[in-house]
């Protein structure tokens, strides 16, 4: 059997002709070859990948991230609830405090009716804070004297809570609203006898009176008192013609 005439060797031998030079021999490793032939192609991918990754990761520090809707269970709501009525008591308390520590508030001689309110120890007149206003002021006359008005909030953000006490001054004497005043009328009145109101913006009001048995002329005085016996308004309309029907 005839042997080959050349035998597989471990290199490749390569000879470059560059005229009139002379000729160059080079003889490389078939595994250099190899080696070359799969390491390119992996480098080359893995530097595609890496630049890729980072501009992905670059892309996605700029986006915002989403924001998923939150749902809030009947639980929560009621925890939240009970949460804002602590945090109002606790205000409230804070409140109760400073007033217990300051002085009484003394009643103005010019301002008479307010003798026959009861005033609560620590009481303090915050008329000049102009919290409250008076407007649309009307009287009907029905079955019953009715003083229509509307309270309203210098401040609407936020949210305001008290009593409402009226007085209607006549020549036959003294009435109050709300009627189970009256019954108080001798030994003092409780601001907190007076009407309930809370309210941000405006809040009508309408005072009833029984009529009287003639007709005369009389007047009509409002008081607004906050939720802790704070003095928060006086207001004194001009005389109106009441009395029986005709």
């Amino acid at each position: 059997m005839k042997e080959s005439i050349q035998n597989t060797g471990n290199e490749v031998a390569i000879v470059i002709y560059d005229a009139p030079l002379p000729p160059k021999y080079f003889r490389i490793k078939k595994s250099f070859i190899k080696t070359i032939l799969v390491a390119a192609p992996l480098l080359t991918v893995f530097l595609i990948a890496g630049f890729f990754f980072w501009g992905l990761g670059e892309r996605l520090k700029s986006i915002p991230a989403p924001h998923l809707p939150v749902v809030v269970s009947e639980s929560d709501k009621k925890i939240a609830s009970l949460q804002k009525e602590l945090s109002e008591v606790h205000k409230t308390n804070e409140e109760l405090l400073l007033k217990l520590s300051s002085t009484p508030a003394t009643a103005s001689a010019e301002d008479p009716y307010l003798m026959m309110i009861k005033k609560p120890y620590g009481m303090q007149n915050l008329i000049d804070k102009d919290r409250i206003g008076l407007d649309q002021i009307k009287l009907n006359q029905t079955n019953k004297i009715e003083l229509d008005f509307q309270l309203v909030s210098r401040a609407p953000e936020s949210r305001v809570s008290g009593h409402i006490l009226v007085f209607m001054v006549s020549e036959s004497g003294i009435m109050a609203y709300p009627a189970e005043a009256n019954k108080q009328l001798t030994q003092g009145l409780k601001y907190s006898i007076g009407e309930n109101f809370s309210f941000s913006r405006l809040r009508p009001t309408k005072a009833e009176f029984n009529r009287v048995a003639t007709n005369e002329s009389a007047k009509f005085v409002i008081y607004i008192f906050s939720r802790e016996g704070d003095l928060l308004l006086i207001k004194e309309t001009e005389s109106f013609q009441v009395g029986a029907k005709k």
